[in-house]
């Protein structure tokens, strides 16, 4: 039996595990992910050697996947110049909101638009605050870049990756030179896309238990390699990508027009294969809203904030949700507290929620907007917050939470209904992975809302095991990466019933103007100085 290494290093953990040719898992380890790139290769590295161990001996190839435009720059001897600049620090609005380009003609070359996670947004922040650090710039490296450049000594990059730039023409296959010289850049700067199959290099740093030489991979933004190995790589197939934030993404032949993907919020990147285009809508607070509830105190069990009808202008205190754009987050990160909460397993924490949701009747008849700081897509609203409706005195925690589960899954809805829509795709099967998928009752209510069939996929780490399979296909083809296991889930009729009107009603509700809180707002936020990363602890 073969084994193959995978590493998808998110924004809440970085996981490491050791995988069969089939996505089953032989070993696995995950850990906080560090906020400097030399704790982060350790333990990348650490958890490779701790992988071996336990299965007694090493892989045959390593696949690295992770988030997009976290990254860190580098000096001509390959050392970090800064810690990690992370995509959910908001500290590059301004330099976004200043960009000076078209927003049309922005969207058209690089599939999105310009905001603050952006690296290109962070280049123009650090030329106006620490202009040393572009001085002394030599590559920018994404962070599955930097740890298969920490591994090989090579520094490579993925498309995938290359297009969360801001700053990558998706049509041409290639950076922007107009677009790198608004911040002083060269393409030179940027490590050249290889293909998710291509290995960047031999293994040339020391790892315990593993041979040197064994080739590594850069599988891909972490999205599209969960979506792959799922079996979401033709249009009809959607794929719900669920951590502390979701993305659903749609496989099309043809891109939105600017002018439509700009006013429905949505983005869109190549296909892992670089032969079809991926059309995303995100929800950057589905796994954070449920965060957020288990964290506040049992008494009173809903604040203040959440009273109001849909349109109020509640923003939750404390409400710290990472992902602020269309699709940030971290596909397969389970869904837990973070900070300080993280890994309570008693009453307040995950270990209580089984137990709260277990009498919770569906539908809950309480109508939760998800929105903890704003909504991106399909209807861009910065001002948006949670509105709670028609909970009362018969209700208990349980069911506001299910209530929370129950509006991120009609939101889900409405993302795939609009990305359909506008790609002209008729959606086949919707294939939902990441943590939540171990939540009966979340994946109870997926099934019900979609309009079309279910498929979870079970595999623990989707992410991480999509990019062991894939490198376990090192100088092939994507076409034969095996598919990880999925299971039918099968919609309950009389809830897929009641389900409809309540759906008809989220999304007349969403739509409806009503007072926001000011978009300038920090409330619930966490600035931070550069040296701190990011200005947001859900993450």
């Amino acid at each position: 039996m073969r084994l193959l290494a995978g590493v998808d290093v998110g924004t809440t953990h970085v996981k490491v595990g050791f995988f069969d040719e089939g996505g089953g898992c032989v070993a696995s380890v995950r850990r906080a992910t560090p906020r400097e790139l030399p704790a982060l290769v350790a333990a990348v590295t650490r958890g490779l050697g701790e992988c071996a161990e336990r299965a007694g001996r090493g892989p045959e190839a390593i696949g690295i996947a992770g988030m997009a435009e976290t990254g860190v720059p580098l000096d001509a001897a390959g050392r970090p110049l800064t810690p990690l600049l992370w995509w959910n620090d908001p500290r590059a609005a301004a330099e976004a909101a200043t960009l000076g380009r078209d927003a049309e003609a922005l969207y058209a070359l690089t599939g999105r638009r310009a905001d603050p996670k952006a690296p290109l947004a962070k280049w123009l922040w650090l030329q106006a605050h620490a202009p040393e650090v572009p001085a002394a710039m030599r590559w920018w490296a994404h962070v599955p870049d930097a740890v298969a450049y920490a591994l090989t000594g090579r520094l490579r990059t993925h498309e995938t990756l290359a297009a969360r730039t801001l700053a990558y023409d998706v049509a041409a296959g290639d950076y922007d030179a107009d677009l790198l010289a608004l911040a002083g850049l060269r393409p030179a700067a940027l490590p050249r896309p290889a293909g998710a199959v291509e290995p960047v290099g031999p293994l040339t740093a020391p790892v315990s238990g593993v041979a040197l030489g064994v080739p590594v991979v850069i599988a891909g933004h972490d999205h599209a390699v969960g979506a792959w190995a799922a079996g979401v790589r033709r249009p009809g197939d959607v794929a719900d990508s669920l951590g502390t934030a979701e993305a659903v993404m749609v496989m099309s032949d043809s891109r939105p027009e600017p002018r439509t993907g700009l006013a429905l919020g949505i983005t869109t990147d190549p296909s892992l294969d670089g032969a079809r285009a991926v059309v995303v809508g995100g929800l950057p607070t589905s796994g954070a809203m449920v965060d957020w509830l288990l964290a506040l105190p049992p008494d009173p069990p809903l604040p203040a904030e959440l009273t109001s009808q849909p349109g109020g202008d509640g923003d939750p205190a404390g409400a710290q949700a990472g992902p602020s754009g269309a699709d940030g987050g971290s596909t397969g990160d389970s869904v837990r507290p973070s900070g300080d909460r993280a890994g309570r397993g008693g009453e307040g924490g995950y270990g209580a929620l089984p137990g709260l949701l277990a009498e919770v009747r569906l539908p809950t008849g309480i109508l939760v907007e998800p929105y903890l700081r704003g909504r991106v897509a399909p209807a861009p609203d910065p001002g948006r917050r949670v509105t709670v409706s028609g909970f009362g005195p018969g209700h208990t925690r349980g069911d506001l939470l299910a209530a929370a589960i129950e509006g991120t899954c009609l939101h889900a809805r409405w993302m795939l209904d609009e990305l359909t829509a506008v790609t002209g795709t008729t959606p086949e099967r919707l294939v939902v992975l990441g943590g939540q998928v171990r939540i009966p009752l979340w994946m109870r209510v997926k099934a019900a809302v979609s309009p079309v069939p279910v498929e979870v996929v079970r595999s623990r780490d989707a992410v991480c095991a999509g990019a062991a399979l894939i490198a376990g296909q090192a100088g092939g083809s994507l076409d034969d990466v095996p598919l990880l296991p999925r299971e039918h889930r099968p919609p309950d009729p009389g809830l897929a019933s009641a389900y409809l009107p309540l759906y008809e009603r989220f999304v007349a509700t969403a739509r409806a103007p009503g007072r926001h809180a000011p978009p300038t707002s920090t409330r619930g936020s966490t600035r931070t100085s550069p040296e701190h990363g990011t200005g947001s602890e859900h993450s």
